[in-house]
């Protein structure tokens, strides 16, 4: 997720945050008491889609308002405008990946597969070049230089 689409995204849980929560009669104040929040202005900077929200406090917004995490993560949304099936396989590829390799691999896959086609191909030469260096290379020994 490129960081225009991450800002749409936190505008969206804002405003279903902020609905929800007028659909229940609640002011920002009281949803921020019932959710652990200092202050209201927390609350008003989430709705606004100016701050990210942590998964744990996520949980207790949607508990403050009687809703399931996936309501207010927006997925009855994702669901309906996305395909659910291929994007299960990319989590499932991801997963294997850093399952085999770590997770420094799969966040650079990850990252890669966000850069066009001019940019990988930048990055894929940069990586053979940095194969070439020393520490990388194979010393082999010849069979003939053993019996020597």
């Amino acid at each position: 997720m490129n960081e225009n689409q991450r800002k749409k995204y936190l505008a969206m849980i804002g405003n279903r945050i902020k609905q929800l929560r007028i659909d229940l009669g609640l002011s920002q104040d009281e949803l921020s008491k019932r959710s652990g929040y200092g202050s209201r202005s927390t609350i008003n900077k989430i709705e606004l889609g100016v701050n990210d929200v942590p998964l744990s406090k996520i949980k207790t917004i949607a508990e403050a308002l009687g809703v399931t995490v996936g309501q207010i993560l927006c997925w009855d949304e994702f669901d309906s405008s996305n395909d659910t099936e291929s994007f299960q396989k990319k989590v499932s590829l991801y997963e294997r990946i850093e399952l085999e390799h770590g997770k420094p691999t799969r966040e650079a896959v990850s990252l890669f597969v966000q850069l066009d086609t001019l940019d990988q191909g930048r990055t894929i030469g940069r990586m053979e070049k940095m194969l070439e260096d020393e520490k990388y290379s194979i010393q082999k020994e010849s069979p003939k230089s053993k019996a020597i």
